[in-house]
């Protein structure tokens, strides 16, 4: 009886060996030796006016998945019969030489999220390193998408494809044309269909958007411990087309908090179309007027490297709200003195001196703040706060400095310096000061409100109170039912895009 259980088991193991075999072997991708026949056979049928719809779905996929097969023995320089790369010609296309990494995105596309346009093409993630000064350590990862197409007869014989990487976000239909097909469709073009597109992939792949959660507390209780200096980092390579949009995080967080709302933003193809994305980057226990500081050097040193650039934007949630109002209004000098006696008489170069006396910025259109505590909040003087705030180590250079210039300041005490969670009490004088300083730009507030009942005056998120979010001279303000967390909720994204939009159409109307 065993025995025929056992012989039972080899016999039934088998086919089913045989059939796993059978199933990899039909997942497997096509040998480049096939490559350019079966791209030559997707497209015929992808073009028949005799063939069926779902017949040209399958095609599609079928060219799809030969294309991003082949790719990486193109990219790596292993002949490809029949195959061969197109003459670039950017900023629509993108030169494969100047790609250290092709990788074709290999799930099925997901057309729902916005962010993925099915059509003709091979989706691919490209790597792009070194990126320069405000690149992702990584270098950036920019979505493309392959096309392999007939050669121009000029150029080949009959049966050569040349493949292309085009820049999807700028190119979004495809000429199927004999005489020039990688030309996006401008002009009454004989047959077109839409580009295939994938934006997920990159932003998957992407470490611009910075490290998590858990570096975002590292670097409120250990600033000193901070990677090199607060910078601003690029999502994509800098284009001098589009509009800066700098989002500035706030207290405990990194850039990676944006990355819902970055998706959310982007899966919008105006703003996708007509805006940038930038992150500051910074650890959040510094003092504000220093950490304000230094969003203002970073961001006179991204004009300076890649200038000129279109007006800029500005998002800033919870602190990053405080540092971006920095941004947009100025202090005087008899101001920093309430906040400071004598911080006028230090050199013009001291980081103290900058940090309190400043000018409004004139390259910035538009500001949004989102659950930013302008007059600050009451958590900030809990006991648990302060016990926090007592275990914070600056960055050595901050202390350096104060304790260079204490001497000279009635003010200032070296021992006592006071951290980012300080600097957030309603007690703040930098904040009050900056409150009363004129705005010089368009303002928008998105404000949390947890849904308790009573008046919206008396309203709060759970820590920044109605009373300190809300913003007399705002263009707009949206009251979003949600906690302090809430600025990826969908209402709130759906006003950043409304403002966005209506940013670009005053622009266009001037």
């Amino acid at each position: 009886m065993i025995e025929q259980q056992r012989g039972w088991r080899r016999g039934l193991l088998l086919p089913l060996v045989l059939l796993m075999l059978g199933g990899c072997q039909s997942l497997a991708p096509p040998k480049t030796e096939a490559a350019s026949e079966r791209l030559q056979q997707s497209l015929a049928l992808i073009g028949s006016a005799q063939a069926a719809e779902s017949e040209r779905r399958r095609a599609q996929a079928d060219y799809r998945r030969t294309l991003g097969s082949a790719l990486p023995a193109l990219k790596a320089g292993e002949p490809v019969p029949q195959l061969e790369w197109a003459p670039a010609d950017p900023p629509d296309w993108r030169d494969p030489r100047q790609l250290a990494e092709i990788e074709p995105v290999r799930r099925p596309p997901r057309p729902d999220s916005g962010l993925q346009r099915p059509g003709l093409g091979a989706p691919a993630v490209g790597r792009i390193v070194p990126g320069g000064a405000n690149a992702p350590r990584r270098g950036y990862h920019v979505p493309i998408t392959a096309l392999a197409l007939p050669a121009p007869v000029e150029v080949a014989d009959d049966g050569q494809l040349q493949v292309a990487l085009a820049d999807p976000v700028r190119v979004t239909s495809v000429e199927l044309g004999p005489a020039e097909p990688f030309v996006p469709v401008s002009e009454s073009p004989r047959f077109s269909l839409p580009l295939a597109m994938d934006l997920e992939a990159p932003l998957d792949a992407t470490r611009s958007l910075g490290p998590g959660p858990l570096a975002g507390l590292r670097y409120l209780l250990r600033a000193d411990r901070f990677t090199g200096q607060s910078r601003i980092t690029f999502l994509q390579p800098f284009d001098p087309d589009k509009r800066p949009l700098i989002l500035v995080h706030g207290l405990m967080t990194t850039p990676q908090m944006w990355n819902r709302l970055v998706r959310a933003l982007m899966a919008d193809p105006k703003v996708r179309e007509h805006y940038q994305f930038w992150f500051f980057y910074y650890p959040t226990a510094q003092p504000v007027p220093l950490a304000a500081m230094q969003l203002r050097e970073e961001l006179d040193q991204a004009v300076a490297v890649h200038g000129p650039i279109k007006p800029m934007v500005l998002v800033g949630y919870s602190m990053g709200g405080v540092l971006s109002r920095a941004q947009i209004t100025g202090l005087d000098t008899a101001a920093a003195e309430q906040i400071l006696p004598g911080v006028s008489q230090l050199p013009a170069d001291s980081p103290v001196r900058q940090a309190l006396i400043f000018e409004p910025r004139d390259d910035i259109s538009r500001a949004i703040f989102m659950f930013t505590p302008h007059r600050g909040s009451r958590l900030a003087t809990f006991n648990l706060a302060l016990w926090v705030s007592r275990l914070i180590r600056l960055p050595s250079w901050v202390r350096n400095e104060l304790e260079a210039v204490a001497d000279r300041l009635a003010g200032l005490d070296a021992e006592q310096i006071p951290t980012s969670i300080q600097g957030l009490s309603p007690d703040s004088p930098f904040l009050a000061l900056l409150d009363q300083a004129e705005v010089k730009v368009p303002t928008h507030s998105v404000i949390g409100n947890r849904g308790r009942p009573g008046e919206l005056s008396r309203s709060s998120d759970g820590v920044v109170p109605y009373w300190s979010a809300h913003l007399p001279s705002a263009e707009s303000e949206l009251i979003v039912p949600t906690g302090h967390g809430g600025f990826a909720h969908p209402l709130a994204v759906q006003e950043l895009i409304r403002i966005l939009h209506e940013n670009l159409d005053v622009v266009s109307g001037e």
